[in-house]
């Protein structure tokens, strides 16, 4: 008897890795929910330092398991698929203890390139999101819902800046096929809607901490870093979409929804592009990081965007 072929089966192996991580991050949920809770020690008193870090552990594996959800759904996986990874995970059960699961690298795959796909994959996710959130914390930071921190909005600059030049080396380094570039950042105004849609529905504080989150210096450290390590094959086409294309992608998908927004989303459109420096070439992966390898870098000189 022929057996239809599983959804995970007929994805590319970085989304394979993706239903994996959330499976495994959902298994060391209910590995830490059930086993990992602290036994009561007489001397504890009304101390509440470890059922307090017993509840931060648990909310953080929530919390990363989440984040790769939305990348999951946003490049095409079936929200039956994640729902499947993360319900046999809540059961215990890692992805390498199903002999269902479907193989992360496949037949003649190289090990090394894989896992430089996966990298442009969570590189360009993270640049889209990037680009969505900036948008739209600028629109909230008009009326006072999220605080205005100019250093900060350099430095969200300064890692897409980082991040964008490490997809493109690691994409040139990998060679990749224009089917896989299509797969990896082909996204199209529906799916760009669909990243709004998320970002727009953050509450304020949500949405202030991912703006944060992104906007630490450590991301430019760790992206040039590796950055450093590459070594670049002759150029293509095959070149990532940048800061400036992204954030552009962005706003049209906030105004397509909101149209009343149209005008402002233009003018933080236009700041944002401003302050970033101008669309890259390939010597723009080579920028030394501004500080030595043991500390992050501190932003650059750039005040912010101004409006």
């Amino acid at each position: 008897m022929n057996y239809p072929i599983s959804e995970p089966e007929r994805l590319s192996s970085w989304k394979v890795r993706l239903l994996e991580r959330i499976q495994n991050l959902s298994a060391d949920h209910a590995r830490v929910l059930v086993r990992g809770h602290p036994d009561y020690q007489p001397h504890y008193g009304d101390g509440q330092i470890p059922i307090h870090t017993w509840h931060s552990h648990l909310r953080a594996l929530v919390a990363e398991r989440t984040e790769i959800e939305e990348h999951a759904a946003a490049v095409g996986i079936s929200a039956v698929a994640i729902a499947e990874a993360r319900a046999a995970g809540q059961r215990g059960l890692q992805w390498d203890d199903s002999v269902h699961a479907a193989r992360t690298l496949r037949h003649g795959e190289d090990p090394e390139r894989t896992a430089m796909i996966e990298q442009i994959a969570a590189d360009v996710w993270q640049l889209e999101h990037m680009a969505a959130i900036t948008v739209e914390h600028q629109l909230r930071g008009f009326d006072g819902r999220v605080p205005r921190d100019p250093a900060a909005d350099a430095q969200f600059d300064a890692n897409m800046v980082a991040l964008w030049a490490r997809a493109d080396t690691t994409a040139h380094v990998a060679g990749l096929t224009g089917e896989e570039a299509a797969e990896l950042w082909g996204r199209d105004p529906a799916g760009w809607q669909a990243v709004a849609v998320r970002v727009r529905g953050y509450d304020d504080a949500e949405l202030h901490q991912r703006w944060r989150t992104y906007a630490w210096p450590g991301i430019e450290h760790n992206a040039r870093r590796i950055s450093e390590h590459l070594t670049a094959a002759e150029a293509t086409t095959l070149t990532p979409p940048t800061p400036h294309v992204l954030i552009h992608h962005a706003a049209q998908a906030i105004t397509a929804i909101d149209p009343t927004l149209m005008a402002t989303t233009d003018r933080i459109r236009s700041a944002v592009q401003a302050a970033l420096p101008p669309d890259p070439d390939r010597g723009w992966d080579s920028e030394p990081a501004s500080q030595p390898d043991h500390r992050p870098p501190e932003p650059g000189p750039s005040t912010g965007h101004e409006l």
